[in-house]
């Protein structure tokens, strides 16, 4: 899923959530976040988190301090995030099980979970300036959920990096704003049509979204793919 970033004087709905509060690099607890619950995945860095992540009270995660995450690059050249940063976050409600009445339900899924922007607002130059991104370059990114709302991904701050909009597989549509955005689409009609588990395809995003087709046996998505 993909959230486009304004210019400042605009709105940005960003989607942030997770286990504790949402610190500046400082230490001090942001306006608009509060504690969450959330635990580490077994076996990997993958966060596991309560309430999509968010309560009205606030978001959860903590926001590393300025500068201190990089972005990466793929073996085919596509961006990546730090995993220190974002490891990637899922949400608890969502499971193998419960496809059909959470994220493949009839009538949409992301919307009934994501957080207002009132609450995100105050998050999203922070996330920024913890990658390094100056505010002049803030319409070249998107902040995006490393695993996308629609495979059960939650609104927490480490599910969440200023992704390039960039192009170098795919084309741009409705729904394909970069290419990592056709990937998700792509995982998420296997997921509803019960090809690959929604917890495989979690691991598989969060670890290296541009291997994900790959390592989840799925024929490769077509060059014209739309979404």
């Amino acid at each position: 899923m993909w959230v486009r970033l304004a210019a400042p004087l605009m709105s940005v709905m960003l989607v942030a959530a997770c286990a504790g509060p949402v610190t500046a690099a400082g230490g001090n607890v942001l306006s608009g976040s509060q504690p969450g619950a959330g635990t580490r995945a077994k076996g990997a860095g993958i966060v596991v988190a309560d309430r999509h992540g968010w309560t009205s009270a606030g978001l959860g995660g903590s926001v590393p301090a300025a500068g201190s995450c990089h972005l990466r690059k793929a073996a085919d050249g596509e961006p990546l995030p730090d995993p220190e940063c974002t490891p990637g976050a899922v949400d608890r409600a969502v499971t193998d099980a419960d496809v059909s009445s959470t994220v493949c339900r009839k009538g949409g899924y992301t919307a009934s979970v994501r957080p207002p922007e009132a609450l995100t607002e105050s998050v999203k130059k922070k996330l920024l300036a913890a990658y390094g991104i100056p505010a002049s370059r803030i319409r070249d990114y998107e902040l995006d959920h490393l695993v996308e709302l629609a495979a059960g991904g939650a609104s927490d701050v480490r599910n969440l990096w200023p992704e390039p909009n960039t192009f170098q597989q795919f084309r741009p549509s409705e729904f394909v704003h970069n290419d990592k955005d056709a990937v998700e689409a792509y995982t998420f009609h296997a997921i509803c049509a019960g090809t690959v588990s929604v917890s495989a395809v979690q691991k598989a995003m969060a670890t290296d979204w541009t291997t994900a087709v790959k390592v989840l046996g799925l024929p490769p998505v077509p060059a014209d793919y739309k979404g």
